[in-house]
């Protein structure tokens, strides 16, 4: 049943229409600037009365773009009382050309470039993101070489290469056959954000080659129940100068490729909604506005009914989602933003230009507490523009509407981590929530 609240028109008048039926009530606007004088109406529709299906689509994007990586293995196993495995992350680096020229002072104490470098050994230097690795004390990294040729751009956990016309598994799945290049613990508690493991001449010497498309770095953990969420890795050289023989100096190599890879990948949800995630997931929903409503009989004895329902009449829009409780190895650890724009040419979806975005530059934030099971929260994404669009039938600049909508990550692809919500069906459904304003002793 569609709820009604309202406010402006005297007691007697709230009070009608606060009884008008509802069992369940939400406050009508946080600020007076939703009221503009007359009678403020809150309406809340439920699913059927303004959409008409939703559609999950993944794919958006490519893990390499993040710029950094995630480590995890048997994380998160089983929920909702169905067995699964638990995540298995690795993160695969590639150092480029290593510096040809160094500028050193020689004995004389003048300042002069050295183009004849003697590379001895090396080290990588990853740094974690503290607040959204979950680990439950000092974890121990190994580094591995790979040896397969591999692309730091589609790498996936089966594929070494997944191009459009080329296409290698690994020889193993989620990085082939490896060589150990060495150990470190990390412990956010006494190092820090950085872990660093030592590379021996040889590898450095190996690496140098940057034709050798398998020349790369595994990043993996043997610590079950752990994720750790990779900010950069970078990989340090010592060298041994012409000009000052006796002065050892540490220059930075190029880092050509930084990425993840995990297994298993989240298939689309069957009874949920999701948003974010690396590939990203978008939630595309189509709607049908009601241009009047006739109900109930509360506001159509006050108002009169069939009530129409303008652009100018929408003080606030909203997408009320449910928050639903998903695979642990894939919750939220940390704040997640969404955003919500109009799919312009819902016809070549999944790859149909979007329109601007109505949350805002920073979008909705989402705290991960309201992902926690049984999870159940109800969120707001505001949608006032989009509806008042879609209300006068074009952009207040003329420019033509779609009533698609897609809800996608304010960044997309951000982290491995999405947002799950209650499908179309049942009592979670995504409502709409609007604060109307009518003049005195009308409908207009």
């Amino acid at each position: 049943m569609t709820e009604i609240r309202a406010s402006g028109g005297g007691p007697a008048l709230v009070a009608a229409l606060l009884l008008a039926g509802c069992q369940e009530s939400l406050p009508t606007a946080a600020t007076d600037d939703l009221v503009r004088g007359g009678v403020a109406v809150e309406v809340i529709l439920p699913f059927e009365d303004f959409g008409t299906r939703t559609r999950v689509y993944g794919g958006y994007g490519r893990a390499s773009e993040l710029g950094g990586g995630f480590i995890a293995h048997a994380f998160g196993p089983g929920t909702g009382g169905v067995e699964e495995e638990g995540l298995e992350a690795v993160t695969l680096l590639r150092f480029g050309r290593y510096p040809e020229v160094v500028s050193l002072v020689d004995t004389t104490g003048t300042t002069r470039p050295d183009s004849s470098l003697t590379f001895l050994s090396g080290r990588i230097t990853a740094r974690f993101d503290t607040l959204a690795s979950v680990l439950p004390g000092p974890v121990e990294v190994t580094a591995r070489a790979i040896t397969e040729p591999w692309d730091g751009v589609s790498a996936n956990w089966e594929y070494a290469i997944d191009t459009l016309d080329h296409h290698v598994f690994w020889s193993q799945p989620g990085g082939g056959v490896l060589e150990e290049i060495g150990r470190a613990v990390w412990d956010p508690a006494t190092g820090g954000d950085s872990l660093r493991i030592p590379v021996d001449s040889a590898r450095v010497a190996s690496w140098a080659d940057t034709l050798n498309l398998a020349r790369g770095v595994h990043l993996s953990t043997d610590h079950p129940g752990v994720r750790l969420q990779m900010r950069s890795a970078l990989m340090w050289l010592e060298t041994l100068p012409s000009i000052n023989p006796d002065t050892l100096v540490e220059v930075l190599a190029d880092t050509e490729a930084t990425s993840f890879i995990y297994d298993p990948i989240p298939r689309t949800p069957e009874v949920s909604l999701r948003v974010g995630g690396a590939p990203a997931w978008r939630t595309v929903i189509d709607l049908d506005i009601p241009g009047t409503l006739n109900g109930p009989p509360d506001l159509c004895e006050v108002l009169g009914c069939p009530l129409e329902i303008t652009e100018r009449h929408v003080s606030y829009a909203a997408l009320q989602l449910t928050t639903h409780a998903e695979s642990p190895a894939f919750a939220p650890s940390d704040t997640l933003t969404i955003d919500l724009r109009m799919v312009m040419v819902p016809d070549i979806l999944p790859k149909s230009p979007l329109g601007p975005g109505t949350t805002g530059l920073t979008g909705v934030a989402l705290a991960p507490q309201l992902f926690a099971p049984p999870a159940g929260q109800i969120v707001e994404v505001p949608m006032t523009t989009v509806v008042r669009d879609l209300l006068r039938g074009e952009t207040s600049d003329g420019d033509p509407v779609s009533s698609t909508v897609a809800l996608l990550s304010t960044f997309e692809p951000l982290t491995i981590e999405y947002a799950s919500f209650e499908d179309a069906v049942g009592p979670g459904a995504p409502r709409l929530r609007l604060i109307l304003n009518f003049a005195h002793g009308s409908g207009g």
